[in-house]
C-alpha cells in the first residue's frame, strides 16, 4: 500500500496497458521508486519488444528501470543531505539560536570571577562575536563554559539541561 495516498484515475489506450498500470498502482508508486515493478508492466514491455522484433527483454528493461529509480532516489537523498549539511540549515536546526542566546548571557556576565586569562574573550562586542562562524561560536562558548565550571560558577541554561545540545556543542553530558 502506498503511504502517500491514492493515485489519480487515467484512461489508457488498451486493456493490456490499463491492467499493467493498475497492477503497478496496486503496488504503489512509492514501491515503484523503491524497485518493485509489477509483472504485468514487465510483460507489457516484453510484448512491445517482441512486437518491434527486438532482442531486448522486459526483465532487462525492468532491471535498468529499477537502477534508474534507485539512482534518482539516491540523488534526491544526497541533494537533501547537501542542503542540510552544507548550509546554515544544520546549524539552525541543531541549536544555533540557543547557542547565540547562551553566548549573549555569558558575554553579559563578562569575565566577572573568571581568571584573567579569559579577558581576551571579552574584548569584542557581542555583535562582533555573534558574526563569527558556527565553529568559532562553539569554541568561544566551550572555553567560557569550561572556565566557569572550573570555578564552580556555572549558569543554568539550555546547554546545561538538554543532552542533545550538550552533545552538539561538545560539552560533557550533564550529571543529574
Amino acid at each position: 500500500m502506498d503511504p502517500y495516498g491514492d493515485e489519480s484515475t487515467f484512461l489508457w489506450p488498451t486493456v493490456l496497458v490499463s491492467e499493467a498500470i493498475i497492477a503497478q498502482q496496486q503496488l504503489g508508486w512509492y514501491a515503484f521508486l523503491m524497485g518493485c515493478i509489477s509483472k504485468p508492466l514487465m510483460s507489457l514491455q516484453n510484448s512491445y519488444y517482441i512486437a518491434i522484433h527486438s532482442r531486448k527483454k522486459g526483465t532487462t528493461w525492468a532491471t535498468n528501470l529499477i537502477i534508474k529509480c534507485w539512482n534518482m532516489v539516491f540523488h534526491l537523498w544526497t541533494h537533501r543531505n547537501s542542503v542540510l549539511h552544507e548550509t546554515q540549515a544544520l546549524a539552525s536546526l541543531s541549536g544555533l539560536s540557543s547557542l547565540c542566546i547562551a553566548i549573549a548571557a555569558e558575554h553579559t556576565l563578562g569575565r566577572s570571577s573568571l581568571h584573567r586569562v579569559y579577558s581576551r574573550y571579552f574584548t569584542s562586542t557581542l555583535e562582533t562575536l555573534l558574526q563569527q562562524t558556527l565553529d568559532q561560536l562553539k569554541q568561544w562558548f566551550l572555553v567560557i563554559r569550561a572556565g566557569r565550571e572550573s570555578i564552580h560558577d556555572s549558569t543554568i541554561d539550555i546547554f546545561s539541561t538538554n543532552a542533545a545540545l550538550c552533545n552538539w556543542i561538545g560539552l560533557p553530558p550533564t550529571q543529574t
